[in-house]
């Protein structure tokens, strides 16, 4: 229950962020302004005496698409959390909802058997690639699992990897 908490506060955390990236949350800039003050079209006097020159126009862009663009570590970071979130469920919820339906069993064969107590359609972390479990003897004497994903990188044993497990 404490870990479905925690997912659920991760994943919102990180919906806040990628709103407040795509402008969502940000004050829009005022229309107009305050009623009873007036507006001057006019500059002040520049500080200097000197008089400025007209402004150059900045160059005008089509958009690329209506999507909003993200910025790239902004996407990196949603996956790794989205990922770290994954692979922590199969440990602490799935695999522990398979035991329970499977008496006697030590370890599932693959880890998409351990989907159907997750609710989750694939064995892939965020950016697409199959993660890896393997079936572990405690020192308790139990069974437990590690499922790794292989990172950013899509190298296993690389630094990036998100594991989790005993």
């Amino acid at each position: 229950m404490r870990n479905t908490v925690f997912a659920i506060a991760i994943l919102g955390l990180v919906g806040v962020i990628a709103m407040f990236k795509c402008g969502a949350l940000r004050e829009p800039p005022p229309k107009e302004a305050a009623p009873g003050r007036e507006v001057s079209s006019e500059r002040a006097p520049s500080p200097t005496g000197r008089t400025p020159g007209p402004r150059p126009a900045l160059p005008t862009v089509a958009p690329a698409s209506a999507a909003v663009a993200e910025r790239p570590s902004a996407s990196a970071e949603t996956k790794v959390v989205v990922t770290q979130i994954k692979v922590q469920k199969y440990v602490d919820e799935a695999y522990p909802a398979w035991l329970r339906a499977h008496p006697g069993g030590e370890c599932p064969h693959q880890l998409i058997e351990l989907n159907e107590y997750m609710e989750d359609k694939d064995a892939n972390d965020a950016w697409g690639r199959p993660m890896r479990m393997q079936c572990l003897a405690l020192p308790t004497g139990g069974k437990g699992i590690k499922v790794v994903s292989s990172g950013r990188d899509a190298e296993f044993r690389s630094e990036d990897d998100i594991k989790f497990g005993p």
